[in-house]
């Protein structure tokens, strides 16, 4: 590798003599779009009622006697709501910093483990299957060529001789496979 860890999955921009600018990359994941049309309605509509247990806690809550009890041991009424409203605020200020910092922030943390995942299962599948890598060449105004090589490494040198080969004036139609060397 040349450089870096990452230097075989960056896109390579050449100019041809003409003055088209081309980009040639390795397609990562070439099947995106067929895939969120296949899996893409998998939120469910919210339907309900979001209060229901709400107005059930206050209902239930009208029958608690209000009079300060026997023994007058220590606390009269003033300040047991003033307990009780102390205890009532920190509950709901513990439960607004769950629901708005710690449950976002343990949702993005999962997500970003299933995709480290998925990523390192998906290379290890295509490796073993020896599925084609796509190797594309876009450049603004024309078409898409595209051509698929089995094999990273060979998918980047294919990457560099079509970059070479457009520098040299060639269209892309007009490289040679490896498969023709």
């Amino acid at each position: 590798m040349r450089g870096g860890y990452f230097v075989g999955v960056r896109t390579v921009s050449v100019t041809a003599p003409e003055g088209t600018p081309w980009n040639i990359r390795v397609v990562w994941a070439p099947r995106w779009r067929a895939l969120a049309r296949r899996f893409g309605g998998w939120r469910a509509k919210r339907t309900g009622r979001s209060g229901d247990a709400v107005e059930g806690a206050l209902q239930a809550g009208g029958d608690i006697p209000t009079t300060g009890g026997g023994g007058g041991g220590g606390l009269d009424l003033g300040d047991e709501i003033a307990a009780i409203l102390i205890i009532l605020v920190a509950f709901v200020v513990g439960v607004a910093l769950f629901w708005w910092v710690l449950l976002p922030l343990l949702l993005v943390l999962l997500d970003i483990v299933i995709v480290l995942i998925l990523m390192a299962v998906s290379m290890v599948a295509r490796v073993l299957f020896r599925r084609p890598w796509t190797v594309e060449a876009t450049a603004p105004g024309q078409d898409r060529l595209t051509t698929s090589v089995v094999g990273w490494r060979a998918a980047l040198r294919r990457r560099d001789e079509i970059a070479d080969s457009l520098r040299r004036g060639l269209r892309p139609e007009d490289v040679p496979s490896p498969l023709q060397h």
